[in-house]
């Protein structure tokens, strides 16, 4: 029997309920007479930062109260603060009260002086958000700043730094893991048919059963004290003013240049005064890359518990991302960083992400016939230990991305017999919470039914099959009729990106162009472009002329190398790349051609569109004779009218507009909620819009013999003589 006629190819894609994790990995069989269906409920664990300004609290208070109203009420909520000290909110009585535990500032050993359950039970700390809505928002109401300006006489010497969060997130994870492992947790888990066990003092579980955890965690500045400080703190001997750690840039500590801080008001509203006594020498402080392994071990130990970890980051100068990188991309999380205040859409953003469905403690394998295999995969997952072709993903939503590269097995490439062609199959199991009609049984009934609960939540185990023939091609021309470039770059990005971490940026950008170079090179080549007959004069084609599917390839390429991931030029917030590199890394691949390279439409007037599309250049604005222009850059939507627009087109454009609904379709079906930005050439700064027409010149770069790329067409020149230098002398 030819692979064409295998049973699963004739179903395409399954989805079914199945048992645990562990018959995956180890190919066993489902029960799917008994698939596996714990009791769970979400729960959502808000981690906020007080040592802020009072414009920044404002911002997380209305974030969280949106929580609240995008989690199911059957939730449980959180709200724990952190400072010098933590705060644990109890708002399951008729007014919100609060227990405090100081952390120790040190680097090693226990983050708190009292552990998080001793303080306030977690069955307190807990709060159902349909009984107790109320008194959680409340107990919002009620955060302020804490910003101590000396020793306190409570025991927190803020000479150690102020901003414990390293502390706080090691003592909320050690609270939930105290939770899972205690006896009656164990026994519990045991009944419902959980393979968890101890054994001679080890703890092991199954994070199936731990289901739906989600910890937000709100940023106002780098972590500077104890465990998890991205900060190396110099104290000199004599009593001191201690200047904010934010206003100490991470660009300007690389390069080795001594900070010089000065007593202001940040925009995110915070004051960098903190005195300590009578003094003005500086503070000295340098990143510390030993907080990228603590990160990456509370990292794991979230994984293990089933905890995805989010973080809102809003604050002007660096924050150390760079550092914290691991909580997001080993638990599935996200990372949303705002540099000002006055733009951030903090509040849309919780909404959508907790509104969204997301899987949890996913394993992804990926089988191939034999002629080829998986060389690298991409993306937020990690690579099982034991298994081969097994990654974890610990938590995704229907937007994340995962990309694989593939190899063949040898020189012969794929058969060419046509019951035989190449195969790949995906297996994806991943646990759900799901919420059911509550179970009732009048026997056991000791009040009236409408008193009892009318929904409760279990974890299911599901696993998805999804098995596919591949067409071959029969020759170069049938690639490149057949190549989507949207998923190109998403490759590429994954690719560079690695590389721009491991090998440097400068290193990353001359691959980027290397490959360029080459891939042209060799369509020339394939082709017969670049001339058969010996001596024959070169006809380079540089812009995929003759394939009409590969024509956006160069502008992408050019884009990327234009983008702040990728660009040697500072950029306008230290922590640009690295938030960059998160959101990029899980887009789908049309979305992050529209992020690399943005969306530039143009309308007559509110209600009719000119072009949907135009090039990034100023000479596309001259040439395309419209008044209106939109730039969706997938953060951000742009409106731009040109100037001398007529006075009969309105200003802004009306909510019933084509142009109005429009945009509100792009930030509805965004998983971010992009800003809308308005300017009226000659009476605003338009250059946030006149910035993005990236085609217009500008010198990207200049290193050998690449020197001075100003601009696409001089890009495409560039191109066009390394490609002649390819295909002549092999190089």
């Amino acid at each position: 029997m030819g692979r064409q006629q295998a049973p699963e190819l004739q179903r395409g894609g399954v989805e079914m309920l199945c048992s645990s994790a562990a018959d995956f990995a180890n190919n066993t069989a489902a029960n799917d007479n008994c698939p596996e269906q714990v009791p769970g409920q979400p729960m959502y664990i808000a981690l906020v930062d007080l040592t802020c300004g009072a414009d920044f609290l404002e911002l997380v208070k209305s974030g969280l109260l949106a929580a609240l109203e995008a989690v199911p009420p059957l939730a449980l909520f959180a709200l724990i603060t952190f400072s010098p000290k933590i705060g644990l909110y109890d708002c399951q009585g008729p007014q919100p009260s609060i227990r405090y535990v100081h952390t120790s500032g040190e680097a090693k050993g226990a983050p708190t002086s009292l552990g998080l359950e001793e303080a306030l039970p977690l069955s307190h700390l807990l709060a159902p958000v349909g009984a107790c809505k109320d008194c959680i928002a409340a107990a919002v109401d009620t955060l302020e700043p804490d910003m101590l300006q000396h020793v306190s006489s409570e025991g927190s010497d803020t000479s150690l730094g102020t901003r414990s969060f390293g502390a706080a997130l090691q003592a909320v994870l050690r609270c939930l893991a105290q939770a899972a492992f205690a006896p009656h947790a164990t026994d519990n888990r045991r009944q419902s048919g959980s393979n968890a066990s101890t054994s001679g003092g080890d703890l092991t579980m199954d994070a199936t059963h731990f289901a739906g955890r989600r910890l937000m965690a709100f940023l106002a500045g780098p972590p500077d004290r104890g465990q998890g400080s991205v900060l190396k703190r110099k104290l000199p001997p004599a009593p001191l003013v201690l200047p904010d750690m934010a206003d100490i840039t991470y660009t300007s500590l690389a390069l080795g240049v001594q900070p010089s801080p000065t007593l202001r008001t940040h925009s995110n509203g915070t004051s960098n005064g903190r005195g300590i006594g009578n003094g003005s020498d500086p503070v000295q402080a340098e990143p510390d890359p030993s907080a990228r392994q603590f990160y990456e071990e509370a990292a794991s130990a979230a994984a293990a518990l089933g905890v995805c970890i989010d973080v809102y980051a809003a604050s002007d100068e660096g924050l150390g991302l760079t550092f914290m990188q691991p909580l997001t991309s080993i638990t599935g999380g996200a990372v949303f960083l705002y540099p000002s205040l006055d733009e951030a859409a903090l509040p849309q953003d919780i909404y959508k992400r907790l509104s969204c469905p997301i899987a949890l403690d996913g394993m992804l394998r990926i089988r191939t016939s034999p002629e080829f295999s998986v060389s690298q995969a991409y993306g937020q997952l990690f690579q099982d230990e034991q298994y081969e072709n097994l990654v974890h993903i610990t938590a995704c939503t229907p937007h994340s991305t995962f990309a694989f590269d593939f190899q063949y097995a040898n020189a012969a490439g794929f058969a060419t017999t046509v019951d035989s062609p190449p195969m790949v199959q995906m297996v994806f199991q991943y646990s759900l919470l799901v919420a059911r009609p509550a179970a009732w049984r009048a026997s056991n009934v000791t009040h009236p039914p409408d008193a009892m609960p009318q929904t409760r939540y279990v974890v299911e185990r599901r696993m998805r099959v999804v098995t596919q023939a591949l067409q071959v091609a029969q020759d170069p021309a049938n690639v490149y009729e057949h190549a989507r470039p949207d998923c190109i770059l998403c490759l590429l990005m994954h690719k560079i990106s690695r590389a721009a971490v491991e090998e440097g940026v400068w290193n990353a950008r001359q691959l980027l162009q290397d490959w360029l170079v080459r891939a042209l090179a060799n369509y020339n080549t394939n082709t017969n472009r670049a001339g058969s007959q010996p001596g024959a004069p070169f006809q380079v084609d540089a812009t995929f002329e003759g394939a009409e599917t590969l024509q956006a390839i160069p502008r992408l390429v050019y884009a990327l190398l234009r983008s702040p991931m990728l660009s040697p030029h500072p950029s306008s917030h230290p922590d640009t790349r690295t938030s960059l590199h998160l959101l990029w890394s899980s887009l789908p691949p049309e979305d992050l051609q529209t992020a690399v390279y943005p969306h530039l439409s143009s309308y007559q007037d509110p209600d009719t569109q000119a072009y949907p599309r135009h090039s990034l250049s100023r000479a596309a604005l001259v040439t395309a004779g419209a008044p209106i222009f939109l730039l969706d850059t997938f953060t951000s939507l742009i409106l731009y009218y040109t100037s001398g627009y007529p006075s009969s087109i309105p200003f802004p454009p009306p909510q019933s507009s084509l142009l109005r609904k429009t945009i509100q379709a792009m930030k509805q079906s965004r998983q971010i909620s992009p800003q809308l930005k308005m300017f009226r050439g000659g009476f605003d700064d338009a250059s946030q819009f006149t910035s993005k027409l990236i085609e217009e010149p500008d010198a990207i770069f200049a290193q050998g013999n690449r020197q001075a790329t100003v601009g696409l067409v001089a890009f495409l020149e560039q191109v066009k003589f390394e490609i002649q230098q390819f295909i002549e002398h092999g190089m």
